[in-house]
């Protein structure tokens, strides 16, 4: 009776596309982080403006912070949700960092040796 060879075992678990399913996660989890990036970011801004002194659009008077701004809001509520979306915009940066720190130590590397090598 012959024994048939065992496949190997591979230490991750590979899909339909080939790629690890631990590598799949990384990827998504980037791309993710990279689109709650613009998602967050692109909202801070536009609130910024909306809010910025010299664009006329805030009041100098006393009571500023109960103009009835853009959507019936005032500008104290659009200054409390500049400020949540900036908090969470800074919570995805570092968490982009984070995962990307392989890549960015890299750069910085890269960039360091290259001026090196100018001089």
């Amino acid at each position: 009776m012959a024994v048939l060879p065992t496949p190997p075992v591979e230490k991750y678990a590979r899909t339909k596309h080939g790629r690890p399913l631990k590598t799949r996660i990384r990827v998504y989890t980037r791309a993710l982080t990279d689109i709650l990036l613009v998602l967050l970011w692109l909202p801070a801004a536009l609130t910024g403006v909306l809010l910025w002194q010299p664009l006329g659009v805030v009041p100098d008077s006393p009571g500023r912070g109960e103009k009835i701004m853009l959507w019936g809001l005032t500008t104290r509520e659009w200054g409390d949700i500049h400020w949540w979306i900036c908090v969470a915009a800074v919570a995805v940066t570092v968490l982009h960092v984070a995962l990307d720190f392989k890549a960015f130590k890299g750069a910085v590397g890269y960039v360091i040796s290259a001026r090196r090598h100018e001089a």
